[in-house]
């Protein structure tokens, strides 16, 4: 498996399950889903297109909407503890629903508990 991405050893299709099944959980919360339009679907998209370039997929995010600069894209919203508890209290629970090996599962969990971190700015 050297060489391969993180993109390559999960799959398209689990990273799209994982940000589906995220987003039900973003659904129904309070404390984060006032941070969401009322229309989820665009940025479940966006999420998708991200992770799988991020991952090292298809660079589509970049092409469609530039460079991801994350903190600064997500700025104009409050984002405390609280909400990046949230956040990952539902990613954590989509990766226990996925089907992919537990080292990979490892390995997105480390990126996206640092990132969820970075967005914190409250």
């Amino acid at each position: 498996m050297e060489g391969t991405t993180l993109y390559d050893r999960i799959g398209e299709a689990h990273i799209l399950k994982l940000v589906d099944d995220f987003y039900e959980g973003v659904e129904g919360d309070q404390v984060i889903r006032k941070l969401y339009p009322k229309d989820l679907l665009p940025a479940k998209n966006r999420l998708k297109l991200f992770l799988i370039q991020a991952l090292g997929g298809s660079r589509t995010y970049t092409d469609e909407r530039g460079h991801p600069m994350l903190r600064r894209r997500h700025f104009q919203w409050k984002i405390g503890e609280k909400e990046a508890t949230h956040w990952l209290q539902h990613m954590h629970a989509a990766l226990e629903k996925a089907t992919f090996a537990e080292k990979e599962k490892n390995e997105f969990w480390d990126y996206v508990y640092k990132a969820a971190l970075h967005m914190i700015n409250q």
